[in-house]
């Protein structure tokens, strides 16, 4: 995870170096974004079917293969001496990278006991602050002094580093069906050419025919995957039929939309209001990152104390005080450090509530499919922000010097409420149906007590009844009647 997402952080700040690249030189600007585009596209497209060939044919393995296309492709990114090599390396980087994901999260789960995976889980959440960090910490400086192409030389030495450990780690083969190739192969080429409809619609023209056309794919996969799923001989544990994880779901999506749209505009925030270089900008990122790798663990914590609905809670509370206390601030100062702090801080505590909501709900057999489907619609809910984010910029419905940001900022705030307004309809409802559940209880114990009184009293009666009858017959001996049945025997 921290690999990745060192990867990933360091990619923004490569992004405006290629302008000066001699090799970019033929490269529109606006085609500069597809070094991180064509790359997210990839894993957010092959999240799922990652996870589920994981878990059907063995997390280790898959896991392994992911490592070895991660560092092959950076290594060509690297080398690349033009611009369809460098989209190839970040293609196969993508395509590797999706195959990490999941299967290592699956791998540290089911190594584990359970009552110890909602710390492990936020552990993990947490060392995407840790690669983050990492990357805006020594990023900018090891691009300005040696080149943008030994970032990724790093990427490659990382992952070669992690593919030794990799025969060291168990093979948790579980026994869940192998799934069809069409059933992933669809829905993967949905899930691209909706990304790459939100991400480059605003650039072609949303009614434009490369937009169009991606948007048709992605309806066309929707269709045929359901149809797939509807089928007698589908998959009868699909993760989709169950409630919580649809709402888990939703709730990544949604905090898709916070986290990217955060790490992406604020840099650019930072270079274009404050006139910051790429490496100062990279240091003032730090506040973002490091409280994400602190708050990840200490919301493992509050889950297990309080739930994780709480956890998510709080997280989006603390998104929205720092993007308020952040539209108050016109200057660089210990201010923004808190308010960038204060947001980093939301979003560890939202990784570790979504994460845990999407994956613990399932049995261990199914952790790498729910690990990519979480991530999944993590990354498309992440298209949408970024994408909703940048026609804000360009057509910002505010005024004012900083217009498009403050837009950008205030939409920040009202998908953090959303989120925490679910958080709290989920509560409510989980509570009303803990008090209906008592209920159910209560009225059959009401019920086996007055049952238990019937018969008691019943009882008492018959009790009565042989005593009377009994003293009758006493009576009647001590009188020296002798009995009618005493005759038929002596006759």
């Amino acid at each position: 995870m921290a690999v990745i997402m060192a990867d990933a952080g360091v990619t923004t700040l490569v992004v405006g170096e290629l302008a000066t690249d001699p090799m970019a030189d033929q490269v529109p600007a606006s085609q500069l974004t597809w070094v991180n585009v064509i790359n997210f596209a990839a894993i957010a497209a092959l999240l799922v079917a990652a996870g589920r060939w994981a878990d059907a044919l063995g997390r280790r393995g898959v896991l392994a293969a992911g490592v070895v296309l991660f560092s092959l492709g950076a290594v060509a990114v690297a080398w690349a001496g033009n611009w369809p090599l460098l989209l190839g390396g970040r293609l196969l980087q993508g395509i590797g990278a999706a195959m990490m994901l999941p299967t290592s999260l699956a791998l540290l789960l089911g190594e584990i006991p359970p009552a110890r995976r909602r710390g492990a889980l936020a552990i993990w959440s947490g060392c995407s602050g840790l690669g983050v960090t990492v990357a805006q910490a020594g990023g900018g400086v090891l691009i300005a002094a040696h080149g943008w192409r030994v970032a990724y030389l790093c990427s490659a030495g990382l992952a070669i580093l992690l593919l030794a450990v990799v025969p060291l780690l168990p093979n948790n083969q579980t026994r869940t069906a192998r799934p069809e190739v069409a059933d992933t192969l669809v829905p993967a080429a949905g899930i691209a050419a909706a990304v790459l409809a939100i991400w480059h619609g605003g650039e072609w023209g949303w009614t434009s025919p490369q937009t169009v056309g991606c948007m048709a794919v992605a309806i066309a996969a929707a269709a045929v995957k359901l149809a797939i799923s509807l089928r007698p001989a589908g998959d009868g544990h699909s993760l989709r039929r169950r409630p919580k994880m649809a709402a888990s779901t939703i709730a990544s999506a949604l905090f898709g939309a916070v986290q990217y749209t955060v790490l992406v505009m604020t840099p650019l925030y930072l270079q274009q209001i404050h006139e910051l270089e790429v490496a100062e900008a990279g240091w003032w990122l730090i506040s973002i990152s490091l409280t994400v790798l602190v708050a990840a663990p200490l919301a493992g914590r509050l889950g297990q104390r309080c739930g994780t609905t709480a956890v998510i809670y709080t997280g989006a509370i603390a998104v929205v005080a720092g993007c308020t206390l952040l539209l108050g601030i016109g200057e660089l100062s210990a201010g923004m450090v808190l308010a960038l702090a204060t947001i980093g801080a939301g979003i560890g505590a939202l990784a570790t509530g979504t994460f845990t909501a999407g994956t613990l709900t399932t049995e261990p057999q199914q952790f790498a499919t729910a690990a990519g489907a979480v991530t999944a619609a993590r990354m498309v809910g992440g298209a949408l922000g970024v994408a909703g984010s940048s026609i804000l910029l360009e057509q910002p419905v505010l005024s004012g010097p900083r217009a498009g940001f403050t837009a950008v900022l205030v939409a920040v705030i009202a998908i953090a409420s959303l989120l925490a307004a679910a958080a709290v309809f989920t509560a409510l409802r989980a509570a009303r149906g803990a008090h209906s559940r008592e209920n159910t209880r209560r009225i059959p114990a009401e019920q086996e007590v007055q049952e238990l009184h019937r018969l008691l009293a019943e009882l008492r009666a018959a009790l009565v009844q042989v005593r009377s009858e009994a003293d009758y017959e006493l009576s009647r001996l001590t009188s020296g009647v002798r009995p009618a049945y005493s005759l038929s025997l002596h006759s």
